[in-house]
């Protein structure tokens, strides 16, 4: 018989999950099994927020354990009704006074809810498994920044007497992912490399929009990936 082993970070939000109204939970259900109504991560989280009074970070937090939960029924050949069991027997060993004192109804309530939010293989599933693959990357982009200066030239023999030449410094600032650490570099540019990078930039764009096309001409999803700050 499967047995999970629920990480310690992961049990607040399954708590807190557990504990929302099973209406709202199926409400959630319905927007999301739709494809169109969560093109991107971040939409999963938001359409939580709309039928419940969690926050945001709350309810990321539960998409994130949720599409963990796909990625093990993706990756580990059991059914969704053994997943879905083996969640529940590790749910029941939570140390959290509302687990203990949850009735059979709420834990078959939710029992249900997981069986079928495992079978949205084209909308949950799919996100799941694109959130899995992107950490592949060595380094994840999150987000740029651009700092620009003018550096006088003083006379190397009087550095009182006022310059007569300046130059432009620009300071490209990148923010990216390393497994779990977040860091930053700064890159060096000139005029001449401002060009080059929008020139580079450009063309990525048009290749990006050209391909995004021609996979959803073929009926397939295109997927985005976005960090959230």
């Amino acid at each position: 018989m499967l047995r999970l082993d629920i990480p310690e970070e992961d049990r607040k939000p399954l708590v807190e999950l557990f504990l929302i109204d099973p209406k709202k939970r199926d409400d959630f259900l319905k927007i999301i099994e739709d494809p169109a109504s969560v093109p991107h991560r971040s939409d999963f989280s938001k359409h939580l927020q709309g039928v419940t009074e969690i926050n945001s970070f709350e309810a990321e937090e539960i998409i994130r354990v949720l599409f963990t939960i796909y990625a093990i029924l993706d990756t580990s050949g059991e059914k969704d009704d053994s997943i879905t069991l083996a969640l529940i027997d590790a749910l029941k060993e939570f140390d959290d006074e509302s687990i203990k004192t949850a009735s059979n109804e709420d834990f078959k309530l939710f029992q249900d809810f997981f069986k079928k939010i495992l079978s949205l293989h084209d909308s949950l599933g799919v996100r799941a498994k694109a959130f899995r693959l992107a950490p592949q990357h060595q380094h994840l982009f999150i987000n740029s920044e651009l700092y620009s200066d003018i550096r006088p030239v003083f006379r190397p023999d009087d550095p009182e007497i006022k310059p007569t030449a300046a130059v432009i410094i620009h300071s490209l600032k990148i923010v990216y992912r390393e497994g779990r650490e977040t860091k930053i570099f700064y890159i060096g540019l000139d005029g001449d490399d401002l060009h080059n990078l929008k020139d580079t930039i450009e063309r990525a764009i048009k290749k990006h929009n050209c391909l995004k096309t021609m996979v959803t001409d073929c009926g397939v999803q295109c997927i985005g990936f976005e960090e959230d700050n």
